[in-house]
C-alpha cells in the first residue's frame, strides 16, 4: 500500500510537472521548442556575422579614405614646397636684376605699345648717332682740308707785331661739340639697348615662370578638388559626401514608390543643406514645400515610401530583409490604405518579411498571418499566431 501511495504521489507530481511545462511552452513538444530556439540562435549568429562583415567593410573604407587623405596632404605639401622654391627663384632673379617686386610687376605690365615706342626711340637715337658720325667725319675732313690749304705764315723778327690776325678756333670747337654729341648719343644708345635686353630677359623669365606655375596649378587641381571634397581632419566632409550619395539613391527609390502611394508628391534634396529633404507638390505647379507642412496621412505615406526605398537599397552582400511598420495607418482613407497594403504585399512578394503593428480593424482584416497579443489579466499576456485573419 505504501508503494502504491508513493507511486500515486509520484504520478501526481509528474502530471503537475507536465502541466507546468505545457503552460511554459504553450503545449508544444520540447523538440519543437528546441528546434525553434536553434533556428533563432542560427539567425542571431548570421546577423552577428553580417554585422561583423559590415564593420570590416566600414573599416576598409575608412582606411582607404585615410590613405587618400594622406596622399592629398603629401601632394599639397609638395605643391607648397614647389611654390616656395619658385618664389625664391623669382626673388633671386629680381635681386640680380636690381629690381623689387613692385618694379618688376610694373615693367611686366608694359604692353606692345610701350615696346613699339621704345623701339622707335631707339631707332631715332641710332639715326641721330649715324648723322652725328657723318657730320663728325665731314667736319674732320673740312678741318684737314682747311689746314692743308692755309698758307704758311711769313717769318717775323722778334719783337715785331704780327702782320695778320690769329686763326679762328671755330672748326675745332665745332669738332669737339660733334664728338661730345656723338659720345652722348652712343651712351644713350647703349643704355637703351641694355634696358631692352634686360626687359627681354625678364619677359622671357616671367613667361617661363608663368608656364611653370600654370603647370603646377594644373597638377595640383585634382588634389585641391579632393581636399575640398573630403579634406576635413575629422572626416566629416567625406562622411557627408558618402551619406549624400546614399541619400540620392534613397530618394530615387522613395520617389518610385511615391508614384504608387501618392503621385501628387515627389521628394527632393534641399540644395546646400546637407541631408535635408523637401517635397515637390505636382498639383500646385511643382511648388516646393517643407516636409513639416504635410498632413498626418501625407507624412505617413512619405515615410512609408522612404522605408520602402530603404528596403530597396542593397549592396553586393547586404540586403534589408525585414521591414517593421509601427502604427500610422489610422490616418489613411480606405483608397490610400488599399494602395499602402498593395505596396507592402508587393514587397513581401520579393522575398522580404514585412511586419505591421496596428490597431486599425480594416488593416487587421487584410493581414493573412497575424501574431496577436491577448491580455489574460494579472499582468500576463498570451501570444498566439492566427492565419487567415
Amino acid at each position: 500500500e505504501r508503494a502504491v501511495q508513493t507511486a500515486t504521489e509520484a504520478a501526481a507530481v509528474l502530471a503537475g510537472l507536465h502541466a507546468d511545462r505545457a503552460g511554459l511552452f504553450d503545449g508544444q513538444p520540447t523538440a519543437h521548442v528546441e528546434a525553434a530556439l536553434a533556428q533563432a540562435i542560427g539567425q542571431a549568429v548570421a546577423g552577428r556575422d553580417a554585422a561583423q562583415a559590415a564593420v570590416s567593410r566600414a573599416a576598409d573604407v575608412r582606411n582607404r579614405a585615410a590613405g587618400q587623405e594622406q596622399a592629398a596632404r603629401s601632394a599639397r605639401e609638395r605643391a607648397d614646397a614647389d611654390a616656395a622654391e619658385a618664389a625664391r627663384a623669382l626673388n633671386d632673379a629680381l635681386a640680380e636684376a636690381g629690381l623689387d617686386a613692385t618694379e618688376a610687376r610694373h615693367r611686366l605690365g608694359f604692353g606692345e605699345r610701350w615696346l613699339s615706342d621704345e623701339g622707335a626711340a631707339l631707332d631715332a637715337l641710332t639715326a641721330a648717332l649715324r648723322e652725328a658720325g657723318v657730320r663728325h667725319d665731314e667736319r674732320r675732313a673740312q678741318a684737314e682740308a682747311h689746314a692743308a690749304a692755309r698758307p704758311p705764315l711769313p717769318a717775323a723778327d722778334e719783337g715785331d707785331a704780327p702782320s695778320c690776325p690769329p686763326s679762328s678756333d671755330a672748326p675745332e670747337a665745332q669738332l669737339a661739340g660733334a664728338e661730345t654729341a656723338l659720345r652722348d648719343a652712343r651712351t644713350a644708345l647703349a643704355d637703351l639697348a641694355a634696358r631692352l635686353r634686360a626687359d627681354d630677359q625678364r619677359r622671357s623669365e616671367g613667361a617661363e615662370r608663368r608656364t611653370a606655375l600654370a603647370a603646377r596649378r594644373l597638377q595640383a587641381a585634382p588634389w585641391l578638388a579632393l581636399k575640398e571634397l573630403i579634406g576635413s581632419a575629422d572626416g566629416s566632409k567625406f562622411r557627408g559626401f558618402a551619406q549624400s550619395l546614399t541619400l540620392e539613391a534613397l530618394v530615387a527609390h522613395a520617389n518610385a514608390h511615391l508614384q504608387e502611394l501618392a503621385r501628387r508628391y515627389r521628394l527632393r534634396r534641399v540644395p546646400g543643406a546637407g541631408l535635408e529633404l523637401m517635397v515637390v507638390d505636382r498639383d500646385m505647379a511643382d511648388e516646393v514645400r517643407g516636409v513639416h507642412s504635410l498632413s498626418g496621412g501625407e507624412t505617413f505615406l512619405v515615410s512609408l515610401a522612404l522605408a520602402l526605398g530603404l528596403a530597396s537599397l542593397s549592396s553586393n552582400r547586404v540586403q534589408v530583409e525585414t521591414l517593421l511598420i509601427d502604427e500610422g495607418f489610422g490616418t489613411l482613407d480606405p483608397d490610400t490604405l488599399d494602395i499602402a497594403v498593395a505596396a507592402l504585399d508587393a514587397l513581401q512578394g520579393q522575398g522580404r518579411q514585412v511586419g505591421v503593428i496596428s490597431h486599425v480593424p480594416a488593416l487587421v482584416e487584410r493581414i493573412g498571418v497575424q501574431v496577436r497579443v491577448r491580455a489574460l489579466g494579472g499582468g500576463r499576456s498570451r501570444i498566439e499566431t492566427v492565419t487567415g485573419g
